[in-house]
């Protein structure tokens, strides 16, 4: 209904109107016509659409929704690739090379994971130092290039391509940059993801947690974490996996308490390890 009351039906109906022959009978009026229809269109509905949506109570857009949505879809995946991976390589594929598609593919979803969350300004994510740092390394390289060009060291269609090399990489840095938009709506997963699983399914008790804001695990090893998570089982906080320790995998790993939920401010969303299913 809003994207009909929304639609612009008096633009086509003018411009079929403006392209009718001249000798078409009550061409005037049938033009007139048309114009009243787009005057009235652009005048009654368009001032009445926020009151339409306001009747209906749709909600308006979500970034961060869009963001935690985005980084399940990403994490997902990365899993069917990485296991895709097992499947293709064989002994005769460098490690290396092996290595280095698995590091890449777990540093996207980590990236999109570390979207979430409202972190302090001192806080850096390791998606934030790579970016960091290699946009200062791009600048860099794009510098010597630009001296290659005025010193004649390099044809100029090299030089094009290289520079687009380094555009596309940039671009594609400042796309991640963007972080989705907070408000003071909680940010939850969608009721009918958790039906798909039986784990966040589950009726989960209110249990307290087992620290403040700090991943006790971290704090033991000298490390430091990303965002946190706490085991609805138990309330054991811990670190996600964006975070060098990875103590909430590791605790699921040792206790097998299938569900945790973020444990950063405004967050409710929940993870089942056992199904990988947001929830």
């Amino acid at each position: 209904m809003v994207i009909g009351w929304a639609g612009m039906r008096g633009v086509v109906t003018l411009a079929a109107a403006f392209i009718l022959p001249p000798q078409t009978p009550q061409r005037v009026v049938l033009v007139l016509a048309a114009f009243v229809v787009v005057a009235g269109t652009l005048v009654l509905q368009g001032t009445t659409l926020p009151m339409l949506v306001r009747r209906m109570g749709l909600p308006g857009p979500d970034p961060a929704q869009d963001a935690l949505q985005e980084a399940a879809l990403l994490h997902d995946m990365v899993r069917v690739a990485l296991v895709r991976l097992d499947e293709i390589t064989t002994d005769n594929d460098p490690p290396e090379v092996v290595q280095g598609l698995r590091n890449r593919l777990q540093g996207r979803t980590d990236a999109a994971w570390e979207q979430l969350g409202r972190q302090s300004a001192l806080n850096e994510t390791p998606s934030d130092a790579y970016r960091r740092l290699r946009l200062d390394l791009l600048q860099v390289e794009r510098e010597h290039c630009l001296k290659a060009r005025d010193t004649g060291a390099a044809d100029d269609v090299v030089l094009r391509r290289v520079l687009e090399r380094l555009d596309v990489e940039e671009s594609m840095l400042d796309r991640d940059e963007e972080e989705p938009a907070q408000d003071d709506r909680e940010l939850r997963a969608p009721a009918s993801l958790a039906e798909a699983c039986k784990h966040l399914a589950h009726g989960w008790r209110d249990i307290p947690a087992s620290s403040e804001d700090t991943c006790a695990a971290c704090i033991e090893e000298g490390l430091t974490w990303v965002h946190l998570r706490m085991c609805l089982k138990c309330g054991n906080v811990a670190c996600c996996d964006s975070s060098v320790g990875k103590h909430a995998d590791k605790h699921f790993r040792d206790t097998r308490h299938p569900v945790m939920r973020s444990y950063e401010p405004g967050e409710s969303w929940r993870w089942c390890f056992v199904d990988k299913q947001l929830g």
